[in-house]
């Protein structure tokens, strides 16, 4: 979702101002720290706060996912609201089988519910999916702000969400270059994820 929402333009404008080339790899904030501590990857953006061995760490700011849906297929599936009942029969949509997003919210509203699931490995295309109709999903605010104004989805809750800090970490090693990645990556982060 940082791929999708906010992370790209900043490697852009480094990769520009460099000359540099990029290669990403794409996992759940949650398990990226693995790609650090295997030496993948020289950095990552993670959901875990304390650092892989070897790496520093810095934070970078908060996503906040909420459950949404588009009209249609809340009022099909949820015409009294999202409670435990609906939402232990309502197709949902997860990126793939690491993605716990749904989960821990299905989990504080219907402990125990195993909902049909779609599986969407591609934030665009999981974000899409869910515009379609396919099912239900945590979107970032960053992600679905446009589609809830234009009413092209709408929140299945009281606006509670599942915050997600997230976190730069990086190969503690003095490079000019991985230093220069590391500021634009952070400048994006402090106006993307700032409040």
């Amino acid at each position: 979702d940082s791929m999708s929402t906010w992370l790209l333009p900043a490697l852009a404008r480094v990769c520009e101002e460099r000359g540099i080339t990029v290669d990403l790899h794409r996992d759940d904030q949650e398990h990226t720290a693995g790609l650090l501590a295997s030496g993948a990857v020289m950095a990552a953006v993670t959901s875990q706060a304390s650092p892989v061995p070897g790496c520093t760490v810095t934070a970078l700011g908060r996503m906040t996912y909420r459950p949404v849906a588009t009209p249609a297929f809340a009022a099909r599936w949820f015409p009294r609201g999202a409670d435990a009942a609906s939402l232990a029969l309502a197709p949902l949509v997860d990126f793939d089988r690491k993605d716990d997003l749904q989960g821990r919210y299905l989990r504080s509203v219907a402990p125990g519910a195993e909902p049909p699931r779609h599986f969407v490995p591609a934030s665009a295309d999981f974000a899409q999916a869910v515009l379609l109709g396919l099912g239900w999903g945590m979107l970032p605010d960053a992600q679905a702000h446009v589609a809830r104004a234009e009413g092209r989805l709408v929140p299945l809750d009281n606006g509670r969400g599942i915050p997600v800090d997230l976190y730069w970490q990086q190969w503690n090693l003095r490079s000019d270059v991985l230093d220069a990645v590391a500021a634009a990556v952070l400048a994006e982060a402090h106006e993307a994820l700032a409040g």
